[in-house]
């Protein structure tokens, strides 16, 4: 693996990495310019050959909140707990109107001063901002749409009425109680229940202030619904949190839910171990045959080439080599473009004692890496070809002392 040489990039690459890209948008939809901001995951420029999945953040007009939680999901990232993504977000001038459906009780109309954009902010997102994200970056096709109070409102309208835009939907202390729980009644009508086939729904609220003990009510009633309709295809799951203020919750909520759809998409490791003591199954053959149907939901490649070497390398600790050579032989033939999986298998293979087979995995690394030239820059590019380098000078070193 490249945890050293990356550790030397470090330093140089931070600022880049962890740096903000701000995008306008001559939007034809507003009829106005538009603005989104882009967080890129720490290890972007230094991992040219991965692709990313998409969390769009709704409210991002408040640069507090926008930068609390682009760190938090660099943070989850950094630790494990969720697979590193692209942040966009995505502001509004007017959130009471973006946000909320067309009213159709008298209640709703009054409600806000002025209500009933949401139609308009997902046709913005579907014509003009997703097109120019997946364009411009290195995006998997999985976007995640993360809103809170309001914005929980508008991400439940788009699963409702526009599906296509957003594979999971996490919605933190929602306002369903607008125009009369017209979403509630929207979802308890809904005619094509294969809308919501191949989605993943998080809803959560807190209690304990006027708001939270407000909008729990229509929250509750969604969370039986989904309970009385159960929804083939639907995977979802519903939350009271021990949080009593609603401007806390997103702190908790966003967290939560998006570890809660990393489960989803990732084989647990206790599943895992327990591939490990089942003899009657060869061990790749069971994890293939869990991420088949993960795959089939989801609709991407997976597991993920940082998956597949996260995997490895628990295989790798726990004494079982010839499995995690198993997992990297299929993963590289999932992610041919991968320069880290050649790297890990050249490694794993050298320390169990085929050196052939390491030399041949760190030769098609670097002949991997040639391809990619154009991808890096030139200190990157030559810092990691020594790398694939070394290691095959190591080996040839380790053969001629025996």
């Amino acid at each position: 693996m490249f945890r050293l040489l990356l550790a030397l990039l470090f330093v140089s690459t931070l600022a880049t990495a962890q740096g903000v890209d701000t995008i306008s948008i001559a939007s034809k939809v507003f009829n106005e310019q538009r603005k989104i901001k882009i967080a890129l995951p720490d290890e972007y420029y230094d991992k040219p050959d991965n692709r990313y999945m998409v969390a769009y953040l709704f409210d991002a007009q408040s640069e507090d909140f926008f930068n609390f939680y682009t760190a938090t999901i660099r943070y989850l990232s950094a630790q494990g707990y969720i697979q590193p993504m692209i942040v966009v977000g995505i502001a509004s001038g007017n959130r009471q109107y973006e946000f909320t459906p067309t009213p159709q009780t008298p209640a709703g109309v009054k409600y806000f001063q002025k209500s009933g954009g949401a139609a308009l902010l997902a046709e913005h997102l579907s014509s003009e901002v997703l097109p120019i994200v997946a364009k411009k970056y290195r995006t998997i096709p999985y976007n995640i749409a993360l809103g809170h109070s309001l914005g929980g409102t508008f991400v439940t309208y788009c699963l409702l009425n526009n599906p296509k835009l957003f594979n999971a939907a996490i919605a933190i202390s929602p306002n369903y109680q607008f125009d009369n729980l017209q979403l509630v009644h929207k979802f308890d009508s809904l005619a094509t229940k294969e809308k919501l086939d191949h989605k993943f729904f998080y809803l959560a609220h807190g209690n304990g202030d006027n708001y939270e003990d407000n909008f729990k009510i229509g929250s509750g009633k969604i969370d039986s619904l989904l309970v009385q309709k159960n929804i083939p295809g639907l995977l979802w799951e519903y939350k009271n949190m021990d949080n009593h203020s609603h401007g806390t919750t997103p702190m908790e909520g966003f967290f939560k839910g998006l570890v809660s759809l990393d489960s989803q998409l990732s084989l647990p490791y206790e599943t895992m171990m327990s591939f490990f003591k089942d003899t009657q199954a060869v061990f790749i053959e069971q994890v293939k045959a869990y991420y088949k149907p993960v795959t089939a939901w989801a609709g991407i490649n997976l597991p993920l080439a940082d998956q597949v070497n996260t995997m490895a390398y628990n295989c790798f600790y726990s004494n079982k080599k010839s499995e995690a050579i198993a997992l990297l032989q299929w993963g590289i033939s999932l992610h041919p473009d991968n320069i880290n999986l050649y790297d890990s298998m050249g490694e794993i293979m050298q320390d169990a004692g085929d050196k052939t087979s390491a030399e041949a995995a760190y030769k098609k690394g670097l002949e991997v890496l040639a391809k990619q030239k154009d991808r890096y820059d030139t200190t990157k590019y030559r810092t990691l070809q020594e790398g694939f380098q070394n290691r095959l000078q190591g080996l040839k070193s380790a053969n001629a002392v025996h």
